[in-house]
């Protein structure tokens, strides 16, 4: 039994024509990565399944609610 059938080197088409869309604006392109505490990493795990999402989905609308709270203390600052 030799390899798998498929078109030898790839489809060339993956990734422009065969791209996953899910419902972003805007595709995600940039990763950060970050370490936390087990205790921590756990919680966020339990709080994704609560809320049927993933644990990047809770830290980038994390990381959104807490840019949006600093530009708004600088817009009072400011004003």
């Amino acid at each position: 039994m030799g390899k798998g059938s498929g078109r030898p080197g790839g489809n060339p088409e993956f990734g422009t024509k065969y791209r996953f869309d899910n419902g972003r604006e805007k595709p995600l392109s940039e990763q950060i990565k970050t370490l936390v505490l087990p205790e921590t990493k756990n919680q966020l795990k339990i709080l994704a399944d609560e809320k049927n999402c993933t644990v990047p989905d809770i830290v980038r609308t994390a990381i959104e609610q807490y840019l949006s709270s600093v530009q708004s203390e600088n817009s009072a600052r400011v004003s």
